[in-house]
């Protein structure tokens, strides 16, 4: 039985981010549950939190969480599932090579193992932040009514490019919706959007352009789903003006793709955990 060294652990730098080496992964890989079948060539990454990972008592936090990453070669990392775009799916590129991951693929290392040796690497922190909240977000994501995402999801992918040109000036998305209730066809869904730009750009000589600009864009845009969804308000301010009695009011409709893949910080989730 391997016993528990706290001073080797934390001596070694584990933390989250961290990949586990040759000798750990072959452990970890005849720990992986019944389906779950990792290669050599895949990485296992520690995606616990920092505090449990290096926690002083074994008895508090017995194991760490593992995340299969499997090695995709010879192709470039898919855009759809990339930056958590997509809930269940996540695509990197970490210095070249293309990993790909799912959720589900997950399972625990008794904690007391990573004192026998240390990390093969550790993931960017960009990298790391993005993966993190790509698995908060499975529990605290926003659900829309089916109803309201069936009027307008066949043009996700305009309102992605929408997204996309005007990356700089966003930092998140919030949505309220005049109710949460299923609609039938003949009943409208009025939304209003909240758009959250970084407060440094507030600063910039064509800010004043730049916002007017976002939103004729987004009524644009929401405008052009007849009787079926009317868009009542949209409003973009910077974060430095906007409180979180503003955001009570919305649920995060979800771009946090958008700021990690232009390097821009996103906003607080706090709306995500409103019941």
């Amino acid at each position: 039985m391997t016993s528990f060294d706290l001073a080797a652990i934390t001596s070694h730098d584990w933390r989250q981010g961290a990949v586990l080496g040759p000798t750990l992964a072959a452990v970890a890989r005849e720990l992986a549950p019944s389906g779950i079948e990792p290669s050599e060539l895949d990485w296992l990454i520690v995606v616990s939190h920092d505090c449990d990972v290096v926690n002083g008592r074994l008895e508090k936090e017995p194991t760490v969480e593992l995340l299969l990453a499997r090695v995709i070669e010879g192709r470039r990392a898919d855009k759809q599932q990339a930056w958590g775009r997509n809930p269940r799916q996540l695509q990197l590129d970490v210095d070249g090579v293309v990993l790909d991951l799912s959720v589900h693929d997950r399972w625990t290392l008794p904690r007391e193992h990573l004192a026998s040796e240390a990390p093969q690497r550790h993931l960017p922190d960009k990298t790391k932040r993005v993966i993190a909240e790509w698995l908060a977000k499975r529990y605290i994501r926003a659900a829309f009514p089916t109803a309201f995402d069936a009027r307008w999801r066949d043009k996700m992918r305009d309102w992605t490019r929408l997204l996309e040109k005007h990356s700089e000036w966003i930092q998140g998305v919030y949505l309220r919706l005049n109710t949460l209730a299923e609609l039938d066809s003949s009943k409208p869904y009025r939304l209003a959007l909240l758009i959250a730009a970084p407060s440094v750009v507030s600063k910039e000589e064509n800010w004043r352009t730049k916002r007017e600009e976002l939103v004729d864009a987004v009524e644009t845009f929401w405008s052009g789903f007849g009787s079926g969804i009317v868009l009542d308000d949209v409003d973009v301010a910077t974060t430095d003006t906007i409180t979180l009695a503003d955001l009570e009011q919305y649920q995060r409709f979800d771009v946090d793709w958008v700021s990690f893949a232009d390097d821009t910080p996103s906003t607080p989730n706090v709306v995500d955990l409103r019941s």
